[in-house]
């Protein structure tokens, strides 16, 4: 008789934990970067272009979650809805952003959730932060500030604020991801059916906000191109469906705010896919300056100075 394998172990569990995580992030960056690429190359609907990618990629998800046993229990929690409201209004901040600024600049303005996440908790759940995380906020503060004082004056006033309320936005997605009960599940395909459930009502909602705003006819298929249907589908389906359940995985392994504070190296990883993009003709205007890179790199180091920090008081 077999011996019964071995429980598994805290540097197995810390592994998992980085893969995922590391996964999730390159995930994000990935999305951005083609994002920004196709919006700029092919002047399409930012809003059609995000409706198709959360429709396809949560139909995908769905599926994935289970086709023969189908549970839609997960549509009927207030939370499904309420995280699909939140991710809406900060995707579609998002969207506008990176036509406007870079990744790496987008990227390293999002990074201010980490500071805003911790006074949110602290105010909300009554979690105080740990001993010295304050340093490391005050690190991600000055980065941004640093940031915003390089970007042109008539920029500076929309990108802070849709920023800002995207950030707010995403913070209240991943508080209300770390407690849903479908991110809890240890039943096969929960994670998976609660991604698609999210990706889905974010697409019903988007279809709603933008019938309300400018018609319904605006996403109708006669208004599609060749160009936006096949980037949409692929990117909702190659990138966004992976990066939204490798995030719900994530933040179930590490929490909530330690997944935010991960979510800081996005600006260096950007970057790196960006300049890739711009070497290969995908990009013609590469927003990158030298000037850029002592914030991101304040990014990352603020991020670990909190992390670090974190570490230290859950060992003591």
């Amino acid at each position: 008789m077999s011996p019964s394998p071995a429980a598994t172990t805290p540097r197995q569990l810390a592994l998992t934990a980085l893969l995922v995580t590391g996964g999730a992030v390159l995930s994000w960056a990935a999305l951005l970067v083609v994002s920004r690429v196709v919006l700029l190359r092919y002047q399409i609907d930012p809003w059609s272009y995000s409706f198709l990618q959360l429709a396809a990629g949560g139909a995908a998800l769905v599926a994935a979650g289970g086709l023969r046993q189908p549970d839609f229990t997960v549509f009927r929690r207030p939370s499904t809805w309420a995280l699909g409201v939140l991710r809406v209004l900060s995707a579609a901040s998002f969207t506008a952003v990176v036509v406007w600024v870079s990744v790496l600049e987008a990227s390293v303005l999002g990074s201010i959730n980490v500071p805003l996440a911790a006074l949110a908790v602290w105010a909300l759940l009554g979690r105080r932060p740990a001993r010295g995380e304050w340093v490391g906020h005050l690190v991600l503060l000055l980065a941004v500030a640093w940031l915003l004082l390089g970007l042109e004056a008539e920029i500076l006033r929309p990108v802070l604020t849709l920023m800002l309320f995207g950030e707010a936005c995403l913070i209240g997605a991943t508080l209300i991801a770390e407690k849903h009960p479908d991110n809890l599940s240890a039943r096969p395909g929960a994670r998976l059916r609660l991604s698609g459930a999210v990706l889905l009502v974010t697409a019903l909602l988007f279809l709603a906000v933008r019938g309300g705003s400018d018609g319904i006819a605006a996403l109708a298929p006669t208004a599609w191109s060749w160009p936006l249907l096949t980037a949409g589908v692929l990117a909702g389906i190659g990138l966004r469906a992976p990066a939204l359940v490798l995030s719900f995985w994530s933040i179930r392994l590490i929490g909530g705010q330690n997944y935010l504070a991960a979510v800081a190296v996005l600006p260096l990883l950007g970057l790196g896919l960006e300049a890739l993009a711009a070497a290969g003709g995908f990009i013609e205007v590469f927003r990158f300056s030298p000037a850029q890179l002592p914030p991101a790199f304040g990014v990352v180091l603020g991020s670990l100075l909190v992390v670090g920090a974190r570490l230290r008081a859950k060992r003591a």
